[in-house]
């Protein structure tokens, strides 16, 4: 999408996106109790990633429309390569710390948050391998992943299974993972763009949508921790099948563009670097997490002015 003819409602709703993953990290809600976090950071915040990597898998398309699919894949692989390499001097102590093992899914997996660019890496490249499927191929693709993902959910939530811990923990969780999570969602966001279903679906059916899907993830959160018989987080839940990719394509049909990519730039900028924040007020400062909050956002926003003005947006967010 050209500057000239950026949609407002996706740049605005990414924006807001980006400060709902800074609370699923620093949850300026913690104090008011456990309700309060399964309302907004194990809940409404849980639907930052999923459609993050809806509007991924759209312009994924675009791409490969133009023949530059792998070109994108590579493009990812450095912006993680890079972001790794940034976040380096908050890691190495763990590196230092671990044995081979741990260090290698670390660097294949990501840092913190940045397992996100690692997954949205590797399930970009098997959409760009497998985008030539036909669409009903590539539906039960996207079919089995998301369903994959949701039984891994309850499963360990009630306790009928136990995946490996030695494999399946921090940055690759079973259900958090480039195959459960990432794939079906921009697969979703691919098939979205090659279908033209924003063309397809009326604004008032899909505000319902949005707000019917909204609802369900704010209820599942509550009772997925009320009767889950162990705890686990909240990445994958059936919800956010219909919230996510409702929301997206609102955004897509809403009216009104924008002349800049600020508000895109400032999204992912709060989205790469808050998490350095995050972890040196938790480390070095008794701070609550609300003032950790606060002083993640402003300081993302602060060092994304900054990168912006240094030329560096283009290369870095």
């Amino acid at each position: 999408m050209s500057s000239a003819m950026r949609s407002r409602a996706v740049d605005v709703l990414k924006l807001s996106l980006a400060f709902m993953v800074v609370g699923i990290h620093a949850n300026p809600f913690a104090p008011l109790g456990r309700t309060a976090i399964l309302l907004t950071g194990d809940g409404l915040f849980r639907l930052g990633v999923p459609i993050f990597l809806l509007f991924n898998g759209y312009f994924l398309h675009a791409a490969v429309m133009q023949r530059r699919g792998w070109g994108y894949v590579k493009h990812a692989a450095q912006l993680y390569a890079l972001w790794m390499l940034l976040y380096l001097p908050l890691y190495w102590p763990l590196l230092v710390a671990r044995g081979p093992w741990q260090n290698l899914r670390t660097l294949l997996f990501g840092y913190w948050h940045l397992w996100y660019l690692a997954g949205m890496v590797m399930a970009a490249a098997l959409i760009v391998a497998i985008s030539r499927w036909s669409g009903r191929a590539l539906v039960w693709v996207l079919a089995l992943s998301f369903l994959g993902g949701i039984g891994v959910t309850y499963g360990m939530a009630f306790d009928l299974i136990a995946p490996n811990k030695r494999i399946f923990s921090d940055p690759l969780l079973a259900n958090r993972n480039p195959l459960l999570l990432c794939l079906p969602f921009m697969l979703a966001g691919f098939l979205i763009a090659r279908d033209n279903v924003a063309d397809r679906l009326r604004l008032g059916w899909l505000q319902a949508a949005a707000v019917l899907g909204v609802a369900l993830v704010l209820a599942e959160s509550l009772l997925l921790a009320r009767f889950a018989l162990k705890g686990v987080a909240h990445d994958s839940m059936i919800a956010l099948g219909l919230a996510a990719p409702a929301l997206m394509v609102l955004a897509l049909k809403w009216p009104g563009t924008l002349a800049t990519r600020a508000l895109s730039d400032y999204a992912s900028g709060i989205y790469f670097i808050h998490v350095a924040f995050c972890a040196l007020l938790f480390r070095f400062t008794d701070f609550g997490r609300p003032l950790i909050y606060a002083y993640a956002v402003a300081g993302s926003v602060l060092l994304t002015w900054g990168i912006r003005r240094a030329g560096l947006a283009r290369r870095l967010l």
